[in-house]
């Protein structure tokens, strides 16, 4: 069980390491993107929505594509893990009620403790599997929670708008290197400034 709560809570942990260390891997996908229509106001709206977009919007697809991801997969483990956890929370209590019962039903009156101590341990097995899916859903909420939070902070304090990284860019560099459409075909434009 130990074992258990410990791989669940280095795996989600993880998972939000591998989310928040994104801005590090998007350094240079700039390069070739189109200036953005969107601005940053919205785009910090529709991250806001959810994780993610707004940073795919501004042209930063790796960070925002690792948010996205990092925050569906929190979210379905945690919902997956509260379904399993309500389902086998009724099943337990429905045989914690017999186990109460049984004395009134005169099984522990003629001598008979094999059924007791079966439904004993089954009750053990099962209040041990609850202790493991409460474990993972409150880890995996904890972990969305914070994939959303540093997803706000990122968006608003981290990320720059891909048509303020193309002005500075465009001011500091002497070479320019975009992509553009050319009569309907893909194409890159190599421009000297002097």
């Amino acid at each position: 069980m130990k074992m258990f709560k410990f791989s669940t809570a280095l795996g989600l942990s993880l998972l939000l390491l591998l989310s928040s260390s994104t801005f590090v891997f998007a350094q240079g996908e700039d390069d070739f993107v189109r200036e953005s229509v969107i601005s940053k106001r919205d785009a910090v709206v529709l991250s806001s929505l959810f994780p993610g977009l707004g940073q795919m919007t501004q042209g930063h697809k790796v960070k925002g594509v690792t948010f996205f991801l990092s925050e569906a997969v929190s979210l379905i483990i945690a919902i997956n893990a509260h379904e399993n956890y309500g389902t086998k929370k009724s099943l337990y209590n429905r045989d914690f009620d017999i186990y109460q019962s049984l004395p009134k039903a005169g099984y522990l009156n003629n001598g008979d403790y094999s059924y007791a101590k079966s439904l004993y341990d089954d009750l053990k097995e099962k209040e041990s599997t609850l202790n493991d899916l409460n474990t993972i859903r409150n880890s995996a909420a904890i972990v969305a929670v914070g994939i959303y939070a540093f997803n706000v902070f990122d968006m608003i304090f981290l990320t720059s708008s891909t048509t303020e990284s193309n002005r500075a860019e465009k001011k500091t560099e002497k070479i320019e290197i975009t992509s553009s459409l050319i009569e309907t075909s893909p194409g890159i434009v190599f421009t000297k400034r002097f």
